[in-house]
């Protein structure tokens, strides 16, 4: 480089004694540009290369006006030349340049790991929530009649769907019955029923279309709770003068004073909570008088249903792992239930809400096309979360004539790749991210206002850590680079107890290669749920126990491809996955990538 700097200097010097104003300023646009388009030149060849003469010796005769035609003539074409060298030379230099920021750039200065892996953060979290179970008792009496109470609750509730289950068949006003009483019992039942009901929506390819067209309102209506309760609520969480501070906006605009006293605007209730729209009347920290805000209030009383429906899942996935000759236990039901409830009990404090989302919106503080809104911290509480109002259009309305399909293609590839960040880079992920979280406008804060993904309600988030985001990077690698052996083994190397022979070993690997080659048009990300059947039956087979976190990192990819295959059918998940995982295996060291012959098919 400082040869070519060299160069470069003494060519401008012989240009400005030639009086080449235009060259000059010609050398700067190229240098502006950062042209690329030319390949690279042996720098050696330009170092040996000597300018004309001529170009050193022009205009030394103190009588200019004698100087002959030809000599004029010949001054200008080593002008001409001189300027042909420098362009050349710039545009080697610039493609030497770019060519060695691809390839010989650090990795580790490319991708970052989560500043959380360098702390206890996580395990800290994890122990704070487990202490806060304490709902069900501290005697093994009290926590068997809590269990019994709620069991003989969730009965009484579905002994009706016993008479209309089979009369249905026969008719189809009974038929309509038996779905809306089954709306009504998930909701009555509690949170822990209905997000698994939102969970079952979003699985085309476990449940029928009748039964998810008829569970898809649970995502974002569910039953709420009274405004009295509501009042009471902010009152205690904010104090009695709330409505000084915050405006909740009144039901359709009644002009009747004693209705809309008593009523107020629900926009959305989940299993959680409900949210109001309300307008701030005066400036809180940043955030001005005026702005509009969402007010998510968390339903009174569901607490202890949610710590005793954990217990009792608790013991049933305990008691199925213990069946004999099922060998159900590789499939880490109780991991699987242990895991889920680690996510659930903490949105039910609004705060850890807000701090999940300052988090998404650091890691997403880059990214024009995905949003998240901001809390408002003075105003929230664990009962109580206040952010910034988003407005939008649900992800499922743009399925209409409204979207173009390249508008709708934008939208898969946003939502895919945002889903691939957070897994493969983040290490932290939207763990509820069913149609009815997913708002989308236009970013007018950037230029051409590009398409936007809005995600909304971020309580239900999952986080591995370093190690197991290793393992979870290795295993998800294998599989789409469609080495099934390696993805087995790593399966096997990855178990918290495997009581697998040698044989067992060799033959559940073969499997495993046998399901990527027997699918070798596709790709694991394209078709999750038919891979995971068929890992679910290996396992169980050949006695090998499957990691919880590869389960629910695979499901969250099916989530999202499932809503991206429905704006665009034709998209290829790979290829926005594939990136991803090599980030990810750069950040933790892992080199193996580099030697996959996939790879090459891409770049």
């Amino acid at each position: 480089l400082e040869e070519m700097s060299a160069l470069l200097s003494a060519a401008a010097s012989s240009l400005a004694a030639a009086n080449t104003s235009v060259a000059a300023s010609r050398v700067c646009n190229v240098v502006g540009k950062q042209v690329i388009s030319h390949p690279p030149l042996p720098i050696s060849s330009l170092l040996h290369h000597k300018l004309p003469l001529r170009l050193y010796n022009h205009h030394r005769s103190i009588n200019t006006r004698a100087t002959s035609t030809s000599t004029r003539q010949t001054n200008n074409i080593a002008r001409i030349y001189a300027r042909r060298q420098i362009d050349i030379a710039l545009a080697s230099f610039a493609t030497l340049k770019a060519t060695s920021s691809v390839f010989c750039e650090s990795p580790t200065a490319d991708q970052e790991k989560p500043p959380e892996w360098q702390t206890n953060y996580l395990a800290t979290k994890i122990a704070h929530y487990a202490k806060s179970s304490t709902g069900l008792g501290a005697t093994k009496i009290s926590r068997f009649y809590a269990a019994t109470k709620r069991i003989v609750s969730l009965s009484i509730l579905a002994t009706p769907l016993l008479v209309l289950l089979p009369l249905g068949r026969v008719n189809k006003k009974i038929d309509e019955c038996k779905w809306e009483y089954s709306r009504f019992a998930i909701e009555m039942a509690g949170p822990t029923f209905i997000k698994l009901a939102q969970w079952a929506t979003t699985r085309n390819d476990l449940f029928s279309r009748e039964f998810i067209e008829n569970f898809r309102v649970l995502q974002d209506n569910t039953r709420g709770h009274s405004w009295e309760q509501t009042d009471e609520l902010l009152k205690r969480a904010l104090g009695k003068n709330y409505g000084e501070v915050i405006d909740i906006q009144d039901s359709s605009s009644s002009s009747n004073a004693e209705i809309s006293s008593k009523e107020k605007d629900v926009i959305g209730s989940g299993c959680i909570a409900q949210v109001y729209k309300g307008k701030l009347k005066e400036q809180i920290g940043n955030f001005p008088k005026g702005l509009d805000v969402a007010v998510k209030v968390q339903h009174p009383g569901i607490s202890d249903k949610v710590f005793v429906d954990f217990y009792i899942l608790n013991k049933i996935a305990g008691w199925m792992e213990a069946l004999p000759y099922l060998n159900l236990d590789y499939l880490s039901v109780q991991d699987s239930v242990d895991q889920f409830r680690a996510v659930m009990v903490p949105q039910l404090d609004l705060q850890c809400e807000a701090r999940n989302l300052t988090r998404f919106r650091r890691d997403f503080g880059d990214d024009d096309t995905i949003h998240f809104p901001q809390p408002v911290n003075e105003l929230t509480t664990p009962e109580v979360l206040v952010e910034t109002f988003i407005h939008g259009d649900p992800i499922l309305n743009c399925l209409t004539s409204k979207y173009t399909a390249e508008e709708r293609k934008e939208l898969a590839v946003i939502g895919l790749r945002s889903t691939m960040k957070m897994i493969f880079l983040h290490d932290f992920v939207h763990g509820d991210l069913h149609p009815g979280n997913i708002l989308v406008d236009r970013n007018v804060n950037v230029r051409g206002s590009p398409l936007r993904l809005n995600m909304l309600d971020c309580g239900l988030v999952v986080e591995m850590g370093e190690n197991e985001h290793r393992n979870l990077v290795n295993i998800l690698g294998a599989f789409i680079k469609k080495d099934g052996i390696l993805a087995g083994a790593l399966m096997i190397d990855t178990a918290k107890r495997c009581n697998s022979t040698s044989l067992d070993v060799d033959l559940f690997c073969a499997g495993i290669q046998k399901i990527c080659a027997d699918d070798e048009d596709n790709n694991f990300l394209e078709s999750v749920g038919d891979y995971l059947a068929d890992i679910c039956y290996l396992a169980c087979r050949h006695k090998v126990k499957l990691e919880s976190s590869f389960i629910n990192a695979a499901l969250a990819c099916e989530i999202m491809e499932g809503i991206a295959s429905n704006l665009h059918p034709t998209l290829l998940c790979q290829e926005i996955a594939l990136p991803m995982v090599l980030k990810a295996e750069v950040m933790h060291g892992i080199n193996d990538m580099k030697k996959s012959s996939f790879v090459s098919k891409f770049f």
